[in-house]
């Protein structure tokens, strides 16, 4: 068994090393995944999902568990016509691991529905995969 070891000293490179996204980086996860979502194909955004990822969604009750689900979710968001853009972040990256919490605002169907999000990363086969979504209304 041989375990990578995660620091300043062992940059990003080859398997098995420790990656770390930058904050410009999470930001540009985020673009991605606002610009595949504003394709219309809910196949694209749910390609930036891990297949074992969890969705926890803003404007739906069922937790989204599968790709098919992911995929479901998206889906029927897109029909709503949305918008979205952060309001404020918080990154955090560490040894093949990341994640984006902060506010942002979803405009679906021309109404703002004001959220927390979070977005859970893990770095595998050269690129950032995201392995958990969260997001909920705001407290009234």
């Amino acid at each position: 068994m041989s375990i990578a070891a995660c620091s300043a000293d062992n940059p990003a490179g080859g398997e098995g090393d420790c990656v770390r996204a930058t904050d410009s980086e999470l930001d540009a996860l985020f673009d991605s995944w606002n610009d595949a979502l504003s394709t219309g194909d809910a196949s694209k955004v749910a390609e930036l999902y891990r297949s074992d990822a969890v969705l926890l969604p803003t404007l739906s009750v069922p937790v989204a568990d599968t790709p098919g689900e992911i995929t479901e979710y998206f889906a029927n968001l897109i029909k709503a016509d949305p918008e979205i853009r952060m309001e404020e972040s918080i990154k955090y990256s560490d040894c093949n691991l990341a994640y984006n919490a902060g506010r942002w605002v979803i405009n679906a169907n021309g109404q703002d529905v004001a959220a927390r999000v979070t977005w859970v990363y893990r770095y595998e086969d050269g690129k950032w995969l995201i392995a958990n979504h969260h997001s909920s209304v705001n407290p009234q």
